[in-house]
């Protein structure tokens, strides 16, 4: 028995230094594809500005604009359903970590004091280490959250400058289609991230829930 609880032992070990390298590998992707989509539209604004200083604002920047937005949009899109994806990889990781940490705590009690993060496998369970609030609006304190609100940005500015371009309406009347715009991409991003996240959490079971 002593010997099958080591090997018990060294898998389980093993596995949570897989999980954990597995952990790191998600966090430099989201990382990564977020830089580029900032970058990318750093650079974007950037050009957007100098066309605008030798067009005087005229027909030819409102071309330009017409093409490289929905360009910048595209880019925000795949960056934020990635990271929707590259969080819920990085939950699944944490999860089994938990579990885990579980088996030692059932193994050896006196140690659960010594830990920081919870044995636990649930969802309240794995934020409560961090303290984070249960509410819908840590989503956008992730970086799927982020680069959501900067694309919708990109397509209110969209939607406003097309109207402009294709009409003589009053300023309001595109400033309002623009904020509309803004917040409609918003919720239809954040529906989708909710129904992600739900879908995995119903896929992903649960063996050591939390105490109430």
């Amino acid at each position: 028995m002593p010997d099958e609880n080591q090997q018990e032992a060294q898998f389980l070990t093993t596995e949570h230094f897989v999980l954990q390298t597995a952990r790191t590998g998600t966090i430099q992707e989201g990382i990564g594809r977020a830089n580029l989509f900032v970058a990318s539209v750093s650079s974007a604004t950037v050009t957007l500005g100098f066309v605008a200083q030798v067009t005087q604002m005229g027909e030819a920047f409102h071309v330009f604009a017409l093409i490289i937005l929905p360009s910048l949009y595209f880019i925000g899109i795949v960056t934020f359903v990635r990271s929707v994806q590259v969080a819920i990889e990085d939950m699944v990781h944490a999860r089994g970590m938990a579990r885990i940490r579980h088996y030692f705590v059932e193994r050896s009690p006196g140690v659960r004091p010594y830990l920081m993060h919870s044995p636990h496998d649930d969802y309240r369970g794995t934020l409560s280490s961090f303290g984070f609030p249960l509410t819908g609006l840590q989503s956008f304190m992730t970086t799927a959250g982020m680069v959501n609100v900067i694309s919708s940005v990109i397509a209110g500015v969209f939607v406003a400058l097309t109207i402009k371009s294709a009409s003589s309406l009053p300023p309001w009347t595109f400033t309002l289609a623009g904020i509309i715009g803004f917040f409609a991409s918003v919720s239809v991003c954040r529906q989708y991230q909710v129904r992600a996240w739900t879908r995995a959490e119903q896929n992903l079971a649960v063996l050591f829930p939390s105490e109430e």
